[in-house]
């Protein structure tokens, strides 16, 4: 994942020490206000030239529906000697349940031997969020107990039972009080990121929690994991949401962020990388809507037919492949394009 450029956001929930203090909160909202609906197509073509396949199965992304992301629809195709063929919408077999993309090719096609080619094009309605106070017109549903739990629990990102996460914890006090109110203690650990957390895009290693805190650093997939991390260790229902900048024609890339479940309220954003001021108290429960929703959390489990049951870490920003044929997949060679169209702009 990578940025462009910086996104401008009116503080307009007054974020401040003590602004979430205990006893003397009124209640809370999220207002959604519609910017714009979007398109964003990619295409990779992967090549190997050490192998020749037989047999391919992809799995791709399909855009969720969330509240600030709506009217997703999504599709993907995969280019044959015959023409296009679509990929079948399915479910990943994780706890989340999420839809994806997948295709299963059992043809010698000499088009796909050393490689293939696959387009996906992903359409949303993005709407601004923007916490306030003030009781909402109509409360969010508590989350179900399942729900609840598939949003709680370690995985192989999250691991935060690891002792290596535990014990950074202990030693940035990341622990919510007993005492201490939700809202307060989420905006406690947004700030504890934003400062101390160093923004780079240098490799360092898997993106696993344990892992990224081993470093020290991360770009915004790796600062969502450890937020994320951080509050399901405290109880409190998170999870990372992937998306592509969709703001006008020329935009390009991804980004990362996390989101917790606020009683009452619903899914509340909060982003630890935006922006030069690692201070700014801009992007703790507001969102520009800029960005179109591409994948929630990572951990997918695939039904892969012939291949079997698959784990990856995701599937956003490259798809997920399996092959069956001669040779090897090494020295992989992957050219993608982006594009972005505006189709209803209410700026």
């Amino acid at each position: 994942m990578f940025r462009i450029g910086v996104l401008t956001a009116l503080v307009v929930c007054a974020v401040r020490p003590g602004a979430f203090g205990q006893g003397v909160n009124p209640a809370w909202h999220i207002v959604y206000t519609r910017s714009h609906r979007a398109t964003f197509e990619q295409e990779w073509k992967y090549t190997f030239r050490n192998h020749k396949s037989r047999h391919w199965f992809i799995a791709l992304r399909y855009p969720p529906e969330l509240p600030w992301s709506r009217e997703a629809v999504g599709k993907a195709e995969l280019r044959t000697s015959t023409g296009w063929i679509p990929f079948t919408e399915v479910i990943d077999e994780s706890r989340e349940r999420r839809r994806m993309l997948a295709i299963d090719y059992a043809h010698d096609d000499p088009l796909l031997r050393k490689g293939f080619t696959v387009r996906t094009t992903l359409t949303a309605t993005i709407y601004d969020q923007r916490l306030e106070r003030g009781s909402p017109a109509r409360p969010v549903p508590p989350l179900t107990p399942q729900e609840r739990q598939k949003w709680l629990e370690p995985t192989n990102t999250y691991d935060f039972h690891a002792p290596i996460v535990k014990k950074w914890m202990d030693d940035h006090k990341m622990w919510k009080g007993k005492e201490e109110e939700v809202l307060e203690f989420i905006h406690r650990v947004y700030k504890q990121l934003r400062v101390h957390m160093p923004y780079s895009t240098k490799e360092g290693g898997a993106w696993v929690c344990s892992q990224i805190l081993k470093v020290g650093f991360g770009e915004c997939c790796r600062h969502s994991i450890v937020t994320t991390s951080i509050l399901r260790a405290n109880k409190i229902p998170a999870r990372t949401v992937c998306g592509l900048w969709a703001i006008d024609n020329k935009s390009q890339g991804a980004h990362c962020w996390g989101e917790f479940f606020l009683h009452g309220v619903g899914w509340v954003p909060y982003d630890t990388t935006l922006g030069d001021d690692k201070k700014s108290e801009a992007y703790f429960g507001t969102k520009k809507g800029e960005i179109l929703a591409g994948m929630v959390d990572f951990d997918w489990v695939i039904d892969a037919g012939s291949f079997g049951r698959k784990r990856v870490a995701g599937i956003d920003a490259f798809p997920a492949f399996w092959s069956k044929g001669d040779g090897n997949m090494d020295n992989e060679k992957c050219d993608t394009y982006t594009s972005v169209h505006v189709l209803r702009d209410v700026r």
